[in-house]
């Protein structure tokens, strides 16, 4: 008796089918959260227009400190879009790539291939976002709350040091690219 003709075999084999196509269904769970992205980026986009447009109105523009401000808090927003924009193409990406390869049976899939690359840019986001904010309350020169101009820099620290740790850890972590074909073998001109 074969593996094939095993009744046990065969039910773990579907029961292992329906679990992967349970797993990539639940993805579009993530559809509304993906349009709320969207509206969220819109909005920012306005806000950033908004605040261009009334500084050019009300003429503060020719303020320098309030000049420097204006950038500082237009910066923050394009980093904040760029943040949006990253975490909705790889969600994206890493949803079409788990349909391309996680339903065959060659292997496992594992999410962290297709995060990897974008754990470290959007760590480095959130270290410039902060960055931002925390030259902003200095020089804006409003130290009347020094705990929270504390904990802005606190958290600062230690999102610098997640993104460090993240790319030293994806340093490390990297396994071979999958081979397109599906096969294991290596690729003739490798060298290996």
């Amino acid at each position: 008796m074969s593996d094939r003709d095993d009744p046990l075999t065969a039910q773990g084999d579907r029961a292992g089918r329906m679990l992967r196509r349970g797993v990539l269904g639940i993805h579009l769970l993530q559809l509304p959260l993906f349009f709320g992205l969207m509206l969220a980026l819109l909005v920012l986009a306005a806000s950033f227009f908004y605040a261009l447009g009334e500084a050019v109105i009300t003429r503060d523009f020719l303020d320098r400190d309030k000049t420097i401000l204006l950038v500082l808090d237009l910066l923050d927003m394009v980093f904040i879009a760029n943040l949006i924009v990253m975490v909705m193409v790889s969600g994206y990406n890493a949803y079409h790539a788990a349909t391309r390869r996680g339903l065959r049976r060659d292997g496992p899939f594992y999410y962290n291939d297709e995060f990897q690359p974008v754990k470290s840019r959007i760590a480095a986001t959130l270290v410039i976002i902060t960055g931002i904010h925390l030259v902003h309350e200095v020089l804006a020169g409003d130290l009347s709350d020094p705990v929270g101009l504390l904990m802005l820099g606190v958290t600062h620290l230690i999102l610098l040091a997640s993104a460090a740790v993240f790319y030293h850890v994806g340093r490390f972590e990297k396994r071979p690219a999958p081979n397109p074909s599906g096969s294991n073998e290596e690729e003739p001109g490798n060298g290996a």
